[in-house]
């Protein structure tokens, strides 16, 4: 028996000491190996997307990538395996790239001289919550990306979060393809200034006062196209200030009154080839505080003449009031009067000229608009496509966007809007309408055999020599060509662009015809906004019905037939029982 015993202790103990070895062996070759991984987001925002993978197998010079950090010790509980997750992305981004793409993590939580650097970069520590045993404190901590590529300036990321974690390949691969690409794409944008009011105007000249210059109103998407890395061209499409020549592409916002020769301009780019970005606007509303509460909406038009060059190519803009049931809510500004004292409050306005547009009304299967969660259609009219005039042209139109089903037009009318045409109740809907618009093809001439027209007469300065005749515009080579028609520009002004994703959108339409498709795939697996739906009053009570009635008395019927088949087999089960003592 002890011999046994000891058989039996021997061999366990070389089992363990077998097993030991094999997983030290396994542990120190497959510590090197890269380890296998399953993305299980529905976006599939933790797998590289083709575009990144090759942008990063595309590079021949070494992308510095440093990555700033405090150690995972000295972190708040929900920072604690953040360094963990950037580096095992960096990591892939490196194996990609096939070294490349090379990394490193540096600690400035005690190095002041590292510290000071960083801060002239713009980088700083952040305050973060914190909470430890029974403790709550505030920690500075620092978590920042710069990105450095041959002698140009590195791109600095600030405050890399968790919830960064899901846009890292767009917030990193970006800022490296345009690193490393030749040049600089740039886009010339139309942004008219808004005109003072003329009864404002007199009222200053009446008071020996000259009235305010005119403001700009689009200024915010210059901004927005630099932090895109694209060089922004202001252009005002006057003889003074036309479309450059060596631009990439062309966005106009048409809130203001277009002359013939301007609409020649774009009509010109768009036939040599340049793409085009087209907010139009059809109407502008005003909010007055109504006598007895609520608001007084007046309509104005906005005549932007660029109506006629759209319907020469294929595309009718609405004319009527366009409202639509998806509405979206702004604060207004009103005094109230409050015991005595006049006082400025911020009132919510919830009307349907302010429509709110979701992900469902997208066509998904363009990366213009794919991934777009909503936006905010201000005041906007819909685009109509004439199938015959396209075809004429040799111009193909796709929807991109579209109004909800719940959708309805006013007549047009100036002036106040009445309240019952902004009531959506006994309105006959007219379902889904176009609200933009792709249009791809080698656009036409609209002013062939006629003359070109002629710029407005402006004053010039004496001796200036505008008498000169000037030379007529050179002939341009037609080439394919795209142009983004959307039926609001007011959706795009420095006030709204902030809006939901209004602004994406915009980036989103100069990748697309500027031709950076890459940075638009990358872009577009950012995490998606989704919305939900609005919901009826009759689907609310028909769910409140099915949870609080319909769902209790299933169970109550479940519980009952259930008890009624107990009983019966139980009286079945006492009579088999009985049958059998009797037989016995």
């Amino acid at each position: 028996m002890n011999t046994n015993r000891r058989k039996f202790r021997v061999t366990f103990a070389l089992t363990a000491v077998i097993l030991a070895a094999i997983l030290f062996f396994l542990v120190s070759v497959l510590d090197n190996l890269r380890g296998a991984r399953v993305d299980m987001t529905s976006d599939q925002l933790f797998t590289l997307s083709d575009s990144a993978v090759q942008i990063l197998e595309g590079l021949k010079v070494p992308v510095q990538v440093k990555l700033y950090i405090t150690p995972s010790e000295k972190m708040p509980t929900q920072l604690r395996n953040l360094e963990r997750d950037v580096t095992e992305q960096l990591r892939n981004f490196e194996q990609v790239s096939d070294g490349m793409l090379q990394f490193s993590v540096f600690n400035p939580q005690d190095d002041e001289e590292m510290q000071k650097s960083l801060g002239a970069k713009g980088i700083q520590p952040f305050q973060v919550q914190s909470i430890e045993k029974d403790e709550m404190g505030i920690k500075l901590v620092w978590s920042a990306l710069t990105i450095a590529y041959k002698d140009k300036p590195e791109e600095v990321i600030n405050q890399v979060l968790p919830q960064n974690l899901a846009g890292l390949e767009q917030d990193i691969i970006g800022p490296v393809y345009r690193l490393t690409r030749d040049r600089t794409p740039r886009v010339a944008v139309f942004g008219p200034k808004k005109q003072v009011d003329q009864q404002m105007a007199m009222a200053y000249l009446q008071q020996g006062m000259q009235p305010p210059e005119p403001q700009d109103q689009f200024t915010r998407i210059s901004e927005l196209l630099k932090q895109g890395h694209y060089e922004a061209v202001p252009v005002e499409l006057t003889e003074a200030s036309p479309i450059p020549d060596d631009v990439d592409a062309l966005i106009v916002m048409a809130l203001a009154p277009l002359n013939e020769r301007q609409t020649w301009e774009i009509n010109r780019a768009l036939r040599g080839g340049l793409p085009v970005v087209l907010a139009v606007q059809a109407h502008e509303y005003g909010y007055a505080p109504a006598q007895r509460g609520g608001w007084q909406v007046n309509g104005q038009s906005v005549d932007s003449q660029v109506d006629e060059m759209l319907a020469g190519f294929g595309v009718d803009l609405g004319t009527d009031h366009f409202l639509d049931m998806s509405m979206e809510t702004i604060d207004l500004p009103r005094e109230v009067n409050l015991g005595g004292m006049r006082m400025q409050t911020r009132e919510p306005v919830r009307l349907p000229i302010q429509i709110r547009v979701t992900e469902g009304q997208m066509f998904q299967d363009s990366p213009l608009v794919n991934r777009i969660g909503s936006l905010f259609f201000l005041w906007g009219t819909p685009l109509i496509n004439n199938p015959d005039v396209l075809a004429s042209n040799g111009l193909q139109a796709t929807n991109l966007i579209e109004s909800s089903p719940n959708s309805w037009t006013e007549t047009w009318s100036e002036g106040p809007v009445p309240g019952a045409a902004l009531d959506p109740n006994q309105k006959q809907m007219i379902g889904p309408q176009p609200l933009a618009v792709l249009l791809e093809g080698t656009f036409p001439d609209l002013w062939s055999g006629r003359a070109v027209p002629e710029w407005p007469a402006t004053a010039a300065p004496e001796d200036s020599g505008s008498d000169a005749p000037q030379a007529p515009p050179a002939d341009v080579d037609p080439a394919p060509s795209k142009m983004f028609v959307i039926g609001s520009a007011k959706m795009f002004d420095d006030n709204i662009l902030a809006a939901h994703q209004n602004a994406l959108l915009v980036l989103n339409a100069v990748d697309y015809l500027a031709g950076s498709t890459e940075l638009l795939s990358i872009r577009s697996k950012t995490l998606t906004q989704r919305v939900i739906r609005p919901t009826q009053d009759g689907e609310k009570l028909a769910w409140r019905i099915f949870v609080v009635l319909l769902v209790p008395v299933l169970i109550a019927i479940y519980g009952i037939v259930r008890a009624s088949v107990r009983r019966k087999n139980a009286a079945t089960y006492r009579q088999e029982l009985t049958r059998r003592g009797h037989g016995a």
